[in-house]
């Protein structure tokens, strides 16, 4: 009889914290560049897909959010901008965000905090084939910010800025303009579709 009770409790007490989280998924498309490989611009593009859980703090005005993700990053030369024509690099992570937001105004909330990602698959390759240089590091670490701003009470419009704390690859390439190492800086905008209650 005692367990039972004791059960009883522990899920009403369960029932009671998971009722505070907000859950959801998030899908948007990036634009990203990387410092290092002797191209400039955001004109990279590619996806980010994943879900996200959210938990206030004491302070109603900040919450504390974590997510996991699919995000695409890379660099892309505008054909023949330095007589490499077509260059193309390709990196798919898997990321854990970790970000407190803080609520400015009713609807409105800045967000900064830190991304953890591991590289799945990465292709590098330009007008003449494959490249065979040496291979990004397979974690990544970027400092993140940016703002949500809810449309409805189930949506929301993400803008976040990303960029490498860590190098994703350690100094020049046979394909490298610059002798140093490559980091990585993405711009991403999505929705947050709200699914708890």
């Amino acid at each position: 009889m005692k367990k039972v009770f004791l059960l009883t409790a522990l899920l009403c007490n369960l029932s009671l914290f998971a009722q505070k989280f907000e859950a959801g998924f998030v899908g948007g498309f990036s634009a990203s560049q990387i410092s290092g490989d002797g191209l400039a611009g955001f004109d990279k593009g590619g996806a980010r897909l994943g879900a996200y859980i959210s938990y206030p703090l004491k302070n109603k005005r900040i919450n504390f959010e974590v997510g996991m993700q699919y995000l695409q990053k890379g660099s892309k030369e505008p054909s023949g901008e330095r007589g490499i024509s077509n260059y193309n690099m390709n990196l798919h992570y898997v990321e854990v965000p970790f970000t407190v937001n803080y609520s400015l105004k009713s609807g409105l909330l800045l967000e900064t905090g830190i991304g953890a990602g591991v590289l799945v698959n990465y292709t590098e390759e330009n007008a003449n084939g494959t490249l065979l240089g040496e291979s990004p590091n397979t974690l990544a670490l970027d400092f993140l910010c940016g703002i949500q701003y809810q449309v409805f009470e189930q949506l929301k419009i993400n803008v976040r800025y990303g960029n490498s704390i860590t190098p994703i690859r350690k100094e020049s390439v046979e394909n490298s303009l610059e002798n140093k190492d490559w980091y990585s800086s993405l711009v991403t905008f999505a929705l947050m579709y709200k699914i708890s209650r």
